[in-house]
């Protein structure tokens, strides 16, 4: 038998037993450890970056200094980045702020702040703002993109000398996070945020594309070159969410570089493991609080599942459904539900910020079976969205096997939110669709 662990959320971790046998893809892997003097790393990164000029040059050319943090859904450390470089402006003589891309996210709680920042940083006497996409006399206009999007801006990023954003490089159901879009849709207006993810119905703006295959992230970076931000800070974290690789510089060569060191990592070869298989089961970070964000293995998994075959997803979410609930209207995703819901999304049923969260999910549950292994009182949830839900591993492999027969090809996806499949962007390999 073939033993394995899958996260599981705040309760930690799963076990599981299957056959050898069936058992053809494992992504479990030794992982790095933590960079061993984080303090260091950090400020050796910004002194060599990959593209532009060391932080200290710039910071020599500046009085004001805005540092762009992310939001509670990302789980960038924060306070362990940012000491070093607010050290380093404070000798300067320079004054230094803290601005929240919260892009169309709430506003985050204290208890929230003093987990990002830490307790030291908030005391400090460092200002911490908030970007509220919807207070637009907080934004200024920018100018247009390339792809047509109007862009404004918050208007104490635009107003700083030096703009530096500190965040973490992660597949998400747009691509790659980090980077550009700290600026779109981190500290833009809701109307660009809303202009720029209209492209995210194009065939490309999706978990693991890039450039020029993505039009959405294109836009972003168009609007982040338009935005003037000087430079970003980008980390990789391992799956016990310690800081194993730092790459700073101009954005979005620093974001490409970052991307190249995730991959290192995070990338696998279905052929090698001998194509799709039938069956993937993936499990859940502790910061997947609500399943519209614990939901994101689905789509990541998509690259490694037949179609007509089956993903389980282990997940507590003891927030619940949070923007998901809104997808049970176009459940089950038959080709008139997702006509419906463009139609919506075309007269504001539907915004498309939110709809973004979901929509690549119930398109994979177009050719794809979802299980859900949950807690009991999330069954009436999952039910109430028409997804099928269980309460441990044994029911949920039953239900695949039963669909599949004993021969099926399994993959372990411990931490499917971050995996993908290498070559996706190797322009040799480029779909016939583009």
């Amino acid at each position: 038998m073939a033993h394995i662990q899958v996260p599981y959320g705040v309760k930690g971790v799963l076990d599981f037993d299957l056959p050898s046998e069936s058992l053809a893809l494992d992504t479990a892997k030794r992982f790095p450890g933590p960079l061993p003097d984080l303090e260091r790393s950090v400020m050796e990164a910004l002194e060599n970056p990959v593209a532009g000029q060391p932080f200290s040059k710039c910071l020599a050319q500046a009085e004001t200094v805005c540092i762009l943090v992310d939001n509670f859904a990302r789980l960038t450390p924060a306070h362990k980045l940012l000491p070093p470089i607010l050290k380093a402006i404070a000798d300067a003589g320079k004054s230094a702020e803290i601005l929240v891309a919260s892009g169309l996210l709430r506003e985050m709680s204290q208890a929230e702040l003093e987990r990002k920042l830490g307790k030291e940083i908030l005391a400090s006497g460092v200002p911490v703002y908030q970007s509220k996409a919807r207070e637009t006399w907080d934004f200024d206009f920018v100018g247009v993109t390339t792809y047509g999007t109007p862009l404004s801006c918050h208007k104490r990023f635009l107003e700083a000398d030096l703009t530096l954003a500190v965040t973490m490089t992660q597949a998400t159901l747009w691509g790659y996070g980090g980077g550009g879009s700290m600026v779109v849709p981190g500290v833009s207006s809701f109307e660009t945020v809303e202009w720029n993810h209209r492209l995210m119905t194009s065939p490309y703006s999706n978990v693991g594309y890039e450039p020029p295959l993505n039009r959405m992230r294109e836009d972003i970076e168009d609007a982040c070159r338009l935005s003037g931000l000087d430079m970003s800070l980008l980390a990789v974290l391992n799956p016990d969410l310690e800081v194993m690789e730092l790459t700073a510089g101009e954005t979005i060569a620093a974001h490409r570089a970052s991307v190249a060191k995730y991959d290192r990592h995070y990338t696998f070869d279905v052929e090698r493991a001998g194509g799709k298989v039938d069956l993937a089961i993936a499990g859940s970070f502790p910061g997947d609080f609500f399943f519209a964000h614990a939901c994101w293995p689905v789509a990541n998994l998509d690259h490694f599942v037949k179609d007509g075959g089956t993903i389980i997803l282990a997940t507590p979410v003891p927030g619940g459904m949070a923007h998901y609930s809104y997808a049970k209207d176009y459940m089950p995703p038959t080709p008139e539900a997702i006509r419906r819901l463009f139609e919506d999304m075309f007269y504001g049923k539907q915004a498309l910020w939110h709809a973004c969260l979901w929509m690549p999910i119930i398109q994979t549950m177009a050719r794809k079976e979802v299980i859900v292994v949950t807690e009991p009182e999330r069954l009436d949830d999952f039910a109430l969205n028409r997804i099928t839900a269980v309460t441990s591993l044994e029911q949920a492999y039953e239900l695949a096997q039963e669909k599949h027969g004993d021969s099926m090809r399994v993959g372990n996806f411990p931490y499917g939110k971050w995996v993908l499949p290498t070559g996706l962007n190797d322009p040799n390999k480029r779909p016939e669709r583009y």
